[in-house]
């Protein structure tokens, strides 16, 4: 579980964490997410917030 996804980078070393002592990750999700990162499938999240051009 992540509160804010951007890249989904924080995600990905978790569970690469959790693979060097065997654990099986079995659901990913985050509150909110960025961006493009709200259309993922691999992750359920709660909301999304948009990203403004600078």
């Amino acid at each position: 579980m992540d509160d804010v996804i951007s890249t989904g980078g924080s995600l990905t070393a978790a569970e690469n964490l959790m693979a060097k002592v065997d654990a099986n990750v079995v659901y990913k999700c985050a509150i909110l997410a960025e961006g493009t990162a709200a259309t993922r499938d691999d992750i359920t999240v709660l909301g999304s917030l948009p990203v403004f051009p600078i």
